[in-house]
């Protein structure tokens, strides 16, 4: 009789869990199309401000440029400290270089591409 009330406690358990994530996912969906259901004007606006094409793809580089930038710093002092903790495991020590390495060579990628999309704006924006 003790196992019989187990399975059931497990059971009840195991519906409200589902019925739960039912009504939390109701709940959700419900407020995500609450604007459709009072039919309200939802007017969205243009969070770069761009106005051609030429303004996005600015945008956009100037935002890889930027978390670039922030991330090369963290993942070099992650290759080093591979290095620095390697004590001589010859994997640890080529795994800390290829960070480093890659790292630099993704930064260059940026600086390159950054001065590229520059370059063929400017030749875009000359008329003969």
């Amino acid at each position: 009789m003790d196992l019989s009330l187990k399975k059931i406690r497990y059971r009840i358990i195991y519906t409200m869990k589902k019925l739960s994530n039912k009504i939390i996912f109701s709940a959700l969906l419900l407020f995500l199309l609450m604007p459709l259901f009072i039919q309200a004007d939802v007017k969205f606006e243009n969070p770069i401000n761009a106005t051609s094409v030429q303004a996005v793809i600015s945008a956009i580089g100037i935002w890889l440029y930027a978390i670039a930038f922030a991330l090369v710093p963290v993942m070099i002092l992650i290759g080093a400290f591979y290095l620095l903790t390697a004590a001589g495991d010859p994997e640890k020590i080529n795994t800390g270089r290829k960070i480093i390495t890659w790292t630099i060579i993704g930064l260059a990628i940026v600086i390159i591409s950054t001065g590229i999309s520059e370059l063929i704006k400017n030749l875009l924006e000359t008329t003969p």
